[in-house]
């Protein structure tokens, strides 16, 4: 048989997917399926290139045939063809998006892989037309499509004609992939004719369904279809919540009372099949020793004749319970393949609308369970190993608490600091001291020239004694006036005299305590001239100093007074020595572009004697407990709020 054409541009999807259920009456040989089979998956999905890959276990995949036959590849499709087929052992038909938002589909008609050799064959379609297609409907569409090729090697073999492979996979392989619980071999009454016939109309039901947007309209309207369609008294569907099974819809009847005694008779009908995960049919066939004491009291109590129970399946698990009443008889081996796999094709639809109608917080709740699950299952390792690791460090971080400290400038301060001026007009003759000195009391610091005010004093003295004499000749000449002209200004010579000799005593500039010289390099200085109150040194005294703290606005409210501190020079900062804070400023200072709030702290001991007024250092001040994770965000968390003003 040759090769198929390409594809029409009239053909509509339905149409395809007729022509698609029609390939299980096709003979021939598996060389001659194939090709038909992936142009009817082509023109059903308006693809642009359908694959077909072969596989076994330890074996790379191989591309064996594809459709259109002369298809070019295109940039990506190797890689996302082995990207699409990399997990599709599990039997499960997965649709892919790629960065292009590029639709493709993995069918996997061959989902047996268990057994060493064994075969593995997928169809991946890519590019699919989105217009005709939504993604719940195409994996309905997908779950039907992958029976086509085991219905067909089932054919063959009915009729005595065996699949050959020659160089293309062996489609006698398919028959293993049936997933349902009806053994094929019960419904060889059926023709071929009917089987492709009842696929088509299958698909057909499935998608009409899969247009509902709402569990409950769903529900009715298969519970409706399929009652029509098995000529059905009644069919019910249980949903299973929880492991709990409540009745959600009985066909025909839009109300009907949840706690009544014949919806509890049915819930138990279905749970009898739920318990038993089978399809239980009533009354049994002969030879089957099936549990059925719920049924049996069922049907004598309401009257049934035949009870048909079909659990729906959703990931390996039983998600609903179809239940159909018919007086007819029980449904033949041929209808209860139809209904297992019209429930194969809605199943995961249905699953999708009930998680979807369901409130929010039971959507969330799910959720997180579905995560959890995820989480505790045996896979990624490393990064569950590394998730649980933050946690723990995020829980210590934010559980354990450490003594937190404030940061602050420090500075050596002097109790009493004496500036030392010039005690009169003069020139400097000797410094004794340098900056930073440590001098003792009545030490002479500085030296001012005398040469001149010793001429100055023997001159008052000669004027003084002149004047004096004048003053007795003049009371020896009864000259009245002229005595006190001269007692005048002898005791003006004596008031100058007392004057120079004061300034000829403080001549020398002593310290009056024992201290340090914090400024006043004077010894480049030497010869020359001060005037009278010029600074010549300023003196510190050590024996009652104390300590400075600059201390940022951002932390002041921290700090009180009597907080506990620790500090270190910068010139020593191995020691460190404890100081409490006793004072702090009220008022601010703007220094340098900063604002800060200036702290008098107490030593708590004696000073070293290393230390020295204007000394720098780092103080680090205790304002109590926080967490970790505090300390090392507060910054960050600061800026943003001031930033974003939260």
């Amino acid at each position: 048989m040759s090769a198929p054409s390409s594809l029409s541009p009239d053909i509509s999807s339905e149409s395809a997917s007729a022509r698609l259920a029609s390939l299980v009456r096709l003979g021939g040989t598996a060389e001659q399926f194939w090709p038909h089979y992936l142009q009817a998956v082509a023109q059903a999905l308006s693809a642009r290139r359908v694959l077909l890959l072969v596989s076994s276990v330890g074996r790379p995949w191989q591309a064996r045939a594809q459709w259109p036959v002369r298809g070019n590849d295109q940039p990506g499709d190797v890689d996302w063809t082995l990207a699409l087929v990399a997990e599709v052992r599990n039997g499960q038909p997965r649709l892919r998006r790629n960065a292009d938002k590029q639709l493709a589909l993995v069918m996997t008609p061959l989902a047996d892989a268990t057994e060493s050799g064994a075969q593995v064959l997928a169809v991946v379609a890519l590019d699919i037309g989105t217009e005709t297609w939504d993604e719940s409907g195409l994996l309905a569409w997908a779950a039907l499509a992958e029976w086509i090729p085991s219905q067909w090697s089932m054919n063959m073999a009915l009729s005595g004609q065996a699949p050959q492979s020659g160089s293309s996979p062996d489609a006698s392989h398919v028959a293993s992939g049936a997933v349902s619980a009806i053994d094929p071999a019960q419904v060889t009454t059926q023709s071929a004719q009917d089987r492709a016939q009842t696929l088509h109309d299958v698909m057909r039901l499935a998608i009409r369904l899969q247009e509902e947007k709402r569990f409950l309209a769903m529900a009715m309207a298969m519970c409706n279809e399929l009652a029509l369609r098995f000529a059905c008294e009644r069919v019910s569907l249980g949903w299973v919540d929880r492991h709990d099974l409540k009745l959600t819809a009985v066909s025909h009847v839009e109300h009907f009372d949840p706690k009544s005694q014949a919806t509890r008779s049915l819930e138990a009908v279905m749970d009898e099949a739920l318990a038993q995960e089978s399809v239980l049919v009533y009354p049994p066939e002969p030879g089957t020793d099936p549990v059925l004491r719920a049924h049996q009291a069922y049907c004598e109590k309401v009257g049934a004749t035949c009870i048909t129970t079909v659990p729906l399946l959703h990931a390996e698990t039983v998600m609903a319970v179809l239940c159909l009443e018919r007086q007819a008889g029980t449904l033949t081996a041929a209808q209860l393949w139809e209904l297992q796999l019209i429930a194969d094709a809605v199943a995961r639809w249905q699953h999708t609308l009930h998680d979807q109608d369901r409130w929010f917080g039971a959507r969330w709740w799910a959720a997180l369970n579905r995560q959890a699950g995820q989480i505790f299952k045996p896979s990624h390792t490393a990064l569950k190993l590394t998730a649980i690791t933050v946690t723990v460090l995020l829980a210590l971080l934010s559980l354990t608490y450490w003594p937190y400290r404030v940061d602050a400038s420090l500075a050596i301060r002097s109790q009493d600091l004496l500036f030392m001026p010039a005690p009169f007009d003069g020139y400097l003759r000797k410094v004794n001291v340098h900056v930073g000195e440590q001098v003792a009391e009545g030490a002479v610091l500085v030296e001012l020239d005398t040469r001149d005010l010793a001429l100055e004093a023997s001159m008052a003295e000669a004027d003084l004694l002149r004047h004096s004499r004048d003053s007795e000749k003049s009371m020896a000449a009864h000259q009245l006036a002229e005595m006190q002209i001269a007692a005048a200004r002898a005791q003006q010579s004596a008031s100058r005299l007392e004057m120079i000799r004061y300034q000829l005593e403080n001549a020398q500039v002593r310290a009056p305590y024992a201290g340090v010289v914090i400024e006043g390099d004077l010894k480049k200085n030497l010869g020359a001239p001060v005037r009278k109150g010029d600074l010549l040194l300023k003196l510190a005294q050590t024996s009652q100093a104390y300590i400075e703290l600059e201390i940022d606005q951002a932390y002041i409210h921290d700090v009180k007074v009597g907080s506990r501190a620790e500090f270190a020079l910068v010139g020593r900062p191995q020691d460190r020595f404890d100081i409490t804070v006793s004072r702090i400023d009220p008022a601010a200072v703007n220094r340098d572009g900063r604002t800060f709030y200036v702290a008098r702290a107490d030593v708590d001991g004696t000073f070293e004697p290393h230390w020295r007024p204007g000394m720098g250092g780092t103080a680090k001040i205790d304002v109590g407990l926080r967490s970790p994770l505090w300390i090392m965000t507060q910054r960050t968390v600061r800026f943003l709020r001031e930033f974003f003003w939260l």
